[in-house]
């Protein structure tokens, strides 16, 4: 189509490849012919092809109706037909995704906000994913450390204190602290070079505040299990120099449980060190991501899909009734002109649309790759987003 309304549509290419964003229209705008036009297409189509291509649809319409039904019902166009229940199905559904956000577009906001800068961080960190384990992980860790040790130090508490209660508190604190400590040490030293970097101040002195934590839990712990077995040989030895029986050696029978609470240490440090992510605030975006995705996918199942589920069954139905009406009229006398001339105003609108969407390329490509673009239901997509974007005239 060159033509002077072509040339017309063309001309606002550099206009509104200058603006600081664009609004696309929706199915549920009135007087929008299509979903996803920027206004100048919007514009162009109204005034350009709407007034000749409105008429022709009247006429046929008119003409359908001419065509008389059982019962007296009047004829009509399907094709025209179905674009109505389409175009009622989207305005239904833009109405509804139109409420959800006015009722959630905080939370909404706020999940774009954070995978945006979830998504950037991933950029910068090569594009890889973030190591996350979660919350429930981290406290399984310390407790899971808790076993070995217990079967290690138990025996010796209850031997030196003699009191069972008192022999597991003290198993379990001991335990507790060493876990704990192998927890902080793995991620302290999975992510030195991000607490010791250079100029961070605030970021050096956490990393040192978390390893020296770690390391007064681990000398605590281990000065508690060597005290109770090297005083508790200490104990027993005398008893067995009363018996006449050759004494224990405290010093490699102390040294021993404590290097098999140092394994245990070092195999808990193994574990955190291989499960978290050298950017500790790399995995708390992750972490903040995953958790506002889930929140916003659950409120929109229980607040939106199945309304839209609703407006698709019903279109649906109504759909294949209309179906089945038509198939009766196509076979009534002066149907087949009724349709010539549906295939005409097709075939218009299959040309408008070679233009639109070539308006759209070249628009596109004067674009800024990042310039904003909205959509109806207050989503926003760039230019590469913008040019897969469905377009279709409707014709009711």
């Amino acid at each position: 189509m060159n033509s002077p309304a072509t040339a017309a549509l063309m001309s606002r290419i550099d206009e509104e490849a200058a603006a600081a964003n664009l609004h696309l229209t929706g199915d549920g705008d009135a007087g929008a012919m299509s979903a996803n036009l920027t206004p100048a297409m919007s514009a162009w189509l109204n005034t350009e092809v709407g007034p000749a291509r409105g008429s022709a649809i009247t006429a046929v319409k008119n003409a359908a109706s001419q065509i008389t039904m059982p019962g007296g019902v009047q004829g009509f166009v399907f094709e025209f037909e179905r674009d109505r229940l389409r175009r009622e199905r989207n305005t239904g559904k833009a109405e509804a995704q139109t409420r959800f956000y006015e009722r959630f577009g905080a939370e909404l906001d706020k999940q774009r906000d954070v995978e945006q800068q979830y998504e950037a961080m991933r950029f910068h960190e090569g594009g890889r994913n973030a190591r996350n384990p979660g919350r429930l992980i981290d406290l399984l860790i310390p407790l899971a450390i808790m076993i070995p040790e217990g079967f290690m130090n138990y025996k010796f508490f209850l031997e030196y204190v003699g009191v069972g209660i008192v022999a597991l508190g003290s198993t379990v604190v001991v335990g507790l602290a060493i876990g704990w400590a192998a927890f902080l040490a793995g991620r302290f030293l999975k992510a030195y070079n991000f607490y010791m970097g250079p100029n961070n101040d605030r970021m050096r002195a956490e990393g040192l505040r978390m390893i020296t934590i770690a390391l007064g839990l681990l000398t605590v712990a281990l000065v508690a299990v060597g005290a109770v077995r090297y005083m508790g040989i200490v104990r027993d030895n005398v008893a067995r120099v009363m018996l006449a029986q050759p004494p224990l050696e405290p010093f490699s029978q102390t040294g021993m449980l404590l290097f098999g609470n140092l394994v245990v240490f070092g195999l808990g440090m193994a574990i955190t060190y291989w499960l978290h992510d050298r950017n500790p605030l790399f995995a708390e975006k992750a972490e903040e991501n995953e958790k506002l995705s889930k929140k916003v996918a659950q409120l929109r199942k229980r607040e939106l899909d199945d309304r839209l589920e609703q407006i698709d069954a019903a279109y649906t139905q109504n759909l294949e009734r209309t179906q089945g009406q038509a198939q009766l009229l196509k076979t009534k006398p002066g149907y087949d002109e009724v349709a010539r001339s549906v295939g005409l105003i097709a075939d218009k609108d299959n040309a408008v649309l070679g233009v639109l969407q070539e308006y759209r390329s070249r628009l596109v490509r004067k674009m800024l790759p990042d310039m904003p673009i909205k959509l109806e239901d207050g989503q926003t997509v760039r230019p590469a987003g913008f040019a897969a974007l469905p377009i279709d005239l409707y014709r009711h």
